[in-house]
Formats: C-alpha cells, structure tokens, sequence
C-alpha cells in the first residue's frame, strides 16, 4: 500500500501491523566459526566447513571480484548491501537449497537481484541510485519472479505503479531500494494489468523488468528474509481455499506475517481475505503458503487490499495473473 491511495479505513483501504510468525525450521542460520576476514559466517542447508571456505577465498578481494570468488567457489550471489556496522557488509549467496550470510569489514560490492519480499520504490521521474527519492514516489514491496516472453519479470501491486484517466501507468519508474535512497534501478513497468479497460478483466498486478548481467544475479525464486532468516524457496503454487494458512512479507510489517484465508467480504471485488494484518507498503507482497520443513513454499497471491476495522488483508490470487500475463512462476531447483 502507498500514501498516494486514500480510501475509507473503514470500508476498504488500498493496502495494510502484527500477526502470528511462521516457524522458521530450516530457514534459521546456523552460525558457523569465522574465518578469513568475515565477522559473521552463517549457514542453511549447507555446513560450515562450506561455509568457511567461501569466507578465506573472501579475504582481503577486492568488491569487484566478489563475486567472480563466489561463482569459483560453487554459489551463486544473491546480493550484497552495506550496513553501516564498522564499515562492513552483509554478503547472501544460494547453491542450490543451500544459503550463506557472511559479514565482511569491507567495502560493499554493487551485488543485487531481484527477490521476492524486498523494499521497491515507484516514481513518476526516472530514478537514480543513490539518489532521494522523487516526490511524489510510492513504497511497495516485490513479489514473484516469473517468466514472461522469454524474459524475467517480477510482480508487484499494479496500484503501486497507479493508472491515469488515459489508463496509462503513472509511476512507470521502479528500483529495489535502499534506504534512504534507491538502490538497483529496475527499469519501467512492462505489463500493468490494472489498465484494462474492461472493469472484469482487471487485475491489481503489474510486471518489472530484472536486470542481468555483471554484479546483477538474474533474480532468484526466493522469499528473502535477510539476517532474520535464511531465503525461503518457492517451488510452485497453490490454490486460495478457505483455511489455508498463508503468510506474507512486506516491507513494513515484516518477514512471515501469518494466519488463516477466512473468507472473501462484500465489497472486495472477490479477492481472498485472510486473518492476517499489514499496513502501508505492504502492497505487492508475496503471499504464500506456510514454509516446509524443507524451507519451501509455494505462491498463493499478492497482498494488495485491507478491509474494515481488523484491516484484514486481501489478495489477488497467483494463478490468475499468471494466466493473464501468458506467463511461467520461476522455481527453485528439486531439493
């Protein structure tokens, strides 16, 4: 949900504090001895003698060459930002199911893909990293990485993006940002489903581009939970029925926020609701299902509404708009 969209609290309000946490399992960090020059080595589904590994072939390299080390060493980076602790920063990379978090007292390589769960900012004005955001600018939060056209997209809220009378989209610019300033500069929305003309056929979804290339992964099928907990992998879908437990991760209230689908309220277009609270820039978080032991999940929808007094929070269903955009859910390898 964004400040720029003001609707009645107490009927329907364009999205989304706290709610139950989902039992992390596999998903935790195990913390691992240091080596090289890293302050912190921790791992998931891998072990520490793996671990440390990666963290000596880390010492003293440069950030431009981190993530030639990570790729020789069998992982792949997820990416990187600076924390502001002693001049260090956090370091996250996949192999396979696996994942590592290293803290490094150096400067922060320019590492950075897309994954679900992250801070997205939208702007009229073309945006900068580094930069302020413009005025104007809407908050968010990613969802899903699919396969559109032989390319990556990911999803968010269309209402992120907005619509004009034109229907054209009115904050076509977007970034994974950083905050205080943008960080990775995504590009401009590729696909809004929102600016159908026919009132049955539209959907609150839109599609970002993900960039490649050095220093940019292509995107990972992941929920990401940062240092709260390792990545969880989505391994495809599932169907909104009632009583479903589900859980979603947004930029304001945070990483697996959970509850039960209850129902779908007057008022709502038929969009599933659920027993689980958000608030503003929780719009375009992925909703899904309850983690695996085996730190696995898979998509149920994209949180874009919350309804009445308890705020309960809506979404639009995957299936549907992977339907509508002719479009694949990108999925983790078999564990």
């Amino acid at each position: 949900m964004h400040r720029a969209i003001r609707t009645n609290l107490l009927a329907i309000t364009v999205l989304l504090v706290t709610a139950a946490t989902a039992n992390a399992k596999t998903g935790d960090w195990t913390p691992c001895e240091k080596a090289g020059d890293a302050v912190i080595v921790e791992v998931s589904v891998a072990t520490c003698d793996q671990a440390r590994a990666v963290a000596t072939a880390l010492a003293g390299v440069a950030p431009g060459d981190v993530e030639t080390v990570l790729r020789a060493q069998g992982w792949t980076p997820l990416r990187a930002a600076a924390n502001g602790f002693e001049a260090s920063y956090e370091l996250f990379a996949l192999r396979d199911r696996a994942a590592l978090w290293i803290r490094r007292r150096a400067e922060s390589p320019d590492l950075d893909g897309w994954q679900a769960g992250r801070e997205l900012l939208f702007g009229r004005a073309a945006l900068v990293g580094g930069a302020p955001p413009p005025p104007g600018a809407a908050l968010c939060t990613s969802a899903f990485l699919i396969r559109l056209g032989g390319r990556l997209g990911g999803l968010s809220a269309g209402h992120c993006g907005g619509v004009t009378k034109q229907r054209t989209t009115l904050r076509r610019n977007a970034a994974l940002r950083r905050p205080p300033q943008p960080g990775l500069v995504v590009g401009g929305v590729r696909r809004n489903l929102l600016r159908s003309r026919t009132r049955a056929k539209r959907i609150d979804a839109l599609v970002l581009p993900v960039p490649s290339g050095p220093g940019r992964p292509s995107g990972a099928p992941v929920v990401d939970r940062g240092i709260l907990g390792a990545p969880w992998f989505v391994i495809g879908t599932a169907k909104p029925r009632i009583g479903r437990e589900v859980c979603f991760t947004g930029r304001t209230s945070g990483t697996d926020r959970c509850g039960k689908i209850v129902r779908s309220f007057p008022g709502t277009g038929g969009l599933p609701c659920t027993a689980i609270m958000a608030d503003i820039g929780d719009s375009g978080a992925p909703v899904y299902t309850a983690p695996s032991a085996d730190g696995s999940v898979r998509a149920v929808g994209i949180a874009v509404l919350v309804f009445g007094f308890l705020r309960s929070m809506c979404f639009e269903p995957i299936e549907p708009v992977l339907d509508a955009l002719d479009a694949t859910l990108v999925t983790a390898p078999p564990s």
